[in-house]
């Protein structure tokens, strides 16, 4: 299992939190940063959910 590190510090399964993000962002995403470490990927997928959602993206 991967693990990426959220924004409060926070270990997170990479998978689930793939699962949970919006398709078309990630694959937005996808297109225009791969290859990339699963870290840098989650940090940019942050980054452009507050941008499109207005609120960050959250795992619980």
């Amino acid at each position: 299992m991967s693990v990426v590190i959220d924004r409060d510090g926070r270990p997170v399964s990479y998978e689930a939190a793939v699962n949970l993000m919006d398709d078309e962002l990630r694959e937005l995403l996808h297109a225009n940063l791969a290859p990339c470490s699963e870290q840098e990927f989650f940090d940019a997928y942050l980054d452009a959910h507050y941008v499109k959602y207005g609120e960050e993206f959250r795992i619980d």
